[in-house]
């Protein structure tokens, strides 16, 4: 399944659609990257999430050429495979954050899953958010490491309530790692002088350090997440907004890289240059495309360019009249995933591998 932006009617074709950002979901089978993609399709619907799991009929290699940023979906339960491991070298320049599934099962234990992926991905993860359970051992929230509150969800909703002494104990440690490396990553030199005069820092300061941190893929933190059958989808709401504040725009990080379709070397994509849209799948809607650079109208002939063939295609936009760079739009050609759209004087082909 590819989550999307609704289709519209012909009557509501626009021009240039608002350029959207792109988050792929990778992980194992069995992992829940349906699950997590399907809810945050839902609760976040100005961003594309991309299903690149192992039953996805996605390609992963051209969905993750396309993104924006990643989630690696990690079961609590699950081990990590050497494919993760390869995956992971191809998507590391990007805005990289590990969400660990299942935390409702009993025994499952965030720390574990970081640590599983430190040893296989090598993946240096800290936790801003410690999992939190009822008496009865059922994962109720999460502790806010570095906000020193504590996000609850029950039947009848999520909730924020105050911590107190246990829970400060309890997260001294991680709050500490997390606030050195995030003055070692993140802080100017004027608030480290002052942190080393006795100043103390605010949760804004951190909190934005440490957002600023993952955008920039200098800092990779683990997020929880549990679908329960009373509760609700739980950590879905701190996922949400971690991910809507770090996954930058098309435009703001490294470029995917092209080739020409003999696979010789070429010039650099660029956002303002010729036109380049990559086919990432099918949904319901139809071949969703994803536009890397330049404009492409309804009715432009380009070429369409595959590992198997190159021929001219005259392109038939389903939901818009022309679409510019970071555009995701849907056309009625079948094309195979991976497909790249270019210009005719500018015939060339996204490298996905």
């Amino acid at each position: 399944m590819l989550p999307v932006c609704a289709s519209v009617g012909k009557a509501d074709l626009v021009s240039h659609p608002v350029p959207i950002r792109c988050v792929a979901l990778i992980g194992e089978a069995g992992s829940g990257v349906s699950t997590l993609s399907r809810a945050l399709a839902h609760h976040q619907t100005d961003i594309v999430w991309l299903d690149a799991g192992a039953s996805s009929e996605l390609v992963a290699g051209p969905c993750l050429a396309a993104s924006d940023a990643v989630v690696i979906v990690v079961s609590a339960v699950q081990g990590l495979s050497s494919v993760m491991s390869e995956l992971w070298e191809r998507v590391s320049h990007l805005p990289t954050t590990v969400v660990v599934t299942h935390l409702d099962v009993p025994g499952a234990d965030i720390d574990e899953s970081a640590a599983v992926c430190r040893r296989v991905l090598g993946l240096d993860l800290h936790i801003p958010f410690l999992p939190i359970h009822d008496d009865d051992g059922t994962l109720a929230g999460f502790l806010d490491v570095l906000g020193d509150v504590i996000h609850v969800q029950d039947a009848d909703g999520s909730q924020i309530l105050s911590t107190d002494d246990e829970h400060r104990a309890l997260t001294q440690a991680y709050r500490d790692e997390l606030i050195d490396l995030l003055l070692a990553e993140c802080a100017d030199d004027t608030t480290v002088e002052a942190m080393a005069a006795g100043a103390h820092v605010t949760y804004s300061q951190v909190s934005t350090w440490l957002l600023e941190g993952v955008s920039t893929s200098r800092i990779h933190v683990a997020l929880g997440f549990a679908a329960h059958t009373n509760r609700g989808d739980i950590g879905l709401d701190l996922i949400a907004a971690h991910l809507d504040s770090t996954t930058p725009a098309l435009s703001a990080h490294q470029l995917p890289v092209l080739t020409l379709p003999d696979g010789d070397p070429t010039d650099p994509l660029q956002i303002d240059g010729p036109a380049v849209a990559l086919v990432l799948g099918r949904d319901a809607a139809g071949t969703c495309c994803r536009v890397l650079g330049g404009t492409i109208s309804d009715g432009d002939l380009v070429m369409a360019v595959s590992a198997d063939e190159t021929a001219p295609v005259t392109v038939s936009w389903t939901d818009a009249t022309s679409a510019s760079a970071g555009s995701v739009v849907h056309t009625t050609h079948e094309l195979a995933a991976g497909t790249t759209l270019a210009s005719l004087d500018h015939i060339v082909m996204v490298e996905s591998g």
